[in-house]
This record gives structure tokens, sequence and C-alpha cells, in this order.
């Protein structure tokens, strides 16, 4: 447990936050923080899912603002361990502090239970908001009763959460906006991991069987028309006639990844048959490979591949494999 911390005069911020949400640029205010901000509206045009990073550096145990009472979810992951001394917080009467100081430690929180926290710097954490509309849809997706509360944990190991959080964290860090089909994926797969592993209903995910041959190339070829990810999938799901949580989970059964990073996959296989055209630059192979510029372009080949666009087509464009099949006509690209 955290020892406890003498109440600081002033809060972070002073200003009001009646009717305000707790993501974004109104999460990182709370903060004085800069934020990475990513959201997913609905037909109103207010967020049902969205990701903020928020990250400081050091200062002294200060109280923030209260949470304004919200119908929605907060997991928040710690990027780098968070010290057991500096969190803490009192949550519907009750005290919480750190109980793990791990990295990816994940802490799930009830908006609308009453809160007042503490925190301390230096911090590092990516917020997952999730409203209860969504949550209720994904249920009703997958027939089970709406949930109507959930488990708060603080600091737990969660693989999952871990595991998901880290598929994107490349492009939390860079400040490179998720594409649609990325933030929808990350979605299905947040709310369905919250109504499964911590919400109070009795009804249970079923287990789905993956997608059918005519499925996945249907699904291929749609990905591949959309490489920059400017699409939903509501549209993937309805072309293979599924709902798009059942869509998303299928896919993930067939091929033992999201819908996201198999487009990844797709980008950089791409992006391998323009690196043999030798009249085209990196940034053209990025930019018709989907990537939003050469930078992520760079990092995301050489996470997948272990070495970068340039050295790969040296070892793999065409003068390479010509030269080598006159040695030993045994080179083959990868």
């Amino acid at each position: 447990m955290a020892r406890k911390q003498s109440l600081p005069k002033e809060p972070l911020s002073t200003r009001p936050h009646h009717d305000r949400k707790f993501y974004g640029a109104n999460l990182a205010e709370v903060f004085r923080t800069p934020a990475y901000d990513c959201s997913l509206k609905n037909e109103c045009g207010v967020p049902d899912f969205a990701l903020t990073r928020l990250k400081g550096g050091s200062m002294e145990m200060q109280r923030a603002p209260a949470y304004p009472e919200d119908h929605a979810m907060l997991i928040c992951v710690a990027l780098a361990p968070t010290p057991v001394d500096r969190w803490r917080a009192r949550i519907a009467g009750q005290e919480v502090s750190v109980s793990h100081s791990i990295a990816f430690a994940t802490t799930v929180i009830d908006l609308m239970m009453p809160m007042e926290m503490w925190a301390a710097g230096p911090f590092d954490y990516l917020h997952f908001y999730v409203s209860r509309d969504l949550l209720d849809r994904v249920a009703a997706d997958n027939r089970i009763a709406p949930v109507n509360s959930f488990r708060m944990v603080f600091f737990e190991r969660d693989l999952v959460v871990a595991q998901l959080t880290k598929t994107i964290l490349s492009q939390v860090r860079n400040r490179e906006p998720l594409n649609m089909l990325a933030l929808e994926d990350v979605s299905l797969l947040v709310s369905t991991h919250l109504l499964q592993h911590y919400g109070n209903g009795k009804g249970i995910l079923r287990a789905q069987p993956g997608l059918e041959t005519w499925q996945k190339i249907r699904t291929e070829e749609m990905l591949r028309a959309h490489l920059e990810g400017e699409i939903r999938i509501a549209e993937l799901a309805t072309a293979c006639q599924l709902s798009p949580s059942h869509f998303s989970r299928c896919f993930r059964q067939s091929f033992g990844i999201s819908v996201h990073q198999w487009l990844i996959k797709l980008r950089i296989d791409t992006a391998k048959n323009l690196l043999r055209e030798p009249e085209l630059n990196l940034a053209e192979v990025g930019f018709r490979s989907g990537f939003c510029d050469q930078a992520a372009f760079t990092r995301a080949f050489t996470l997948l591949e272990g070495t970068t666009p340039s050295r790969w087509r040296k070892l793999n464009g065409r003068g390479a494999v010509a030269i080598d099949h006159l040695v030993s006509g045994e080179l083959r690209p990868r």
C-alpha cells in the first residue's frame, strides 16, 4: 500500500469540469501534460472510445480534480512502473493505491463511482476510455445481458491489455494517429475483454469459430484495397455476413492477430514488392503501402523485418538478386 500523503493546497487544475469527459485534451489538461488523443465518435458526435497518453515529469504529490460521473469505464496502463508511493485514490469511500510496481500494470475504473485521486511524477500512462453504450452494443452483439457493474482493479497484471497496448505503443509514442480500422479493432477487443473479465454479468461470450475460406479471401481483398486503413470493421463484417464483434473475434481466431496487425503485415508485403522497383524512393514506397509518412513506414518495417527498408532493398532488390544468381543461383527474396 502507498504511504499516506498530506493533501495539497491546490489541485492540479482548478477549472470547472461539469459535463466534461476525461479523455483527450480534457484529461491531459488536468495533469498539464501533452496529449496523444484518438477517438471514435458515435452517431451523435460523442466519443464512444478514446485513447489518451499522459506523460509528466517530476512533481510532488498533488490532488487531481474529481472525475466527472460518466457512464463509461477507464482503463489506465502504466507504460513505466509506478512506485508504490506515487499514486493513491479514494473511490466510493475505499482507499486504494499502487498494488504492483510493474510496467504495463492495469487499472480499471468505473467512472460512475465517486473518486478522489492524488498523483506524483514522473508518470507515463495510456488511457482507454470505453463508454457504457459501446459495451452494451457489444454485449447485445454477443447475445448476453447488459452488464450493470464492473470489477475495479488497481495496478494489476492483465496480459491481454498489456499485449494490446504493446501492439499500438510505437504509434502512440511517435504521436501517429491510429486510422479508423485500428481504432475500431482496438475498441472491440477492449470492450470484449471488459465484458468477459471485469463485468458482473452472468452471460459468457461463446467461443467463436474462425472465418470460412471465402470470408478470409474477401477480407484480404478489401484490406489490400484499403491499405491506408480508412475502412470500417462494420464494412468487413457485412461483407462476411457477420456482426462487427463476431467478425473481430473470428478474424483473431483464424489469423492469431487482430485485423489491424494483419493490415500492417499486408502493408509490409506490399512495400517489399515495391522496394524491388529501383525508381521508387522510400517515401513513395511508404505512401503506396498505406503508411502516413516515411518515418512511420521505416519504424513498422524495421519492427517486423528486423532491418530497415533501405538495407532490405540492398539485399533483395532487383540488382542484388541478379548479381547473386550469377554467383550462386540460390538467393531468394524474402
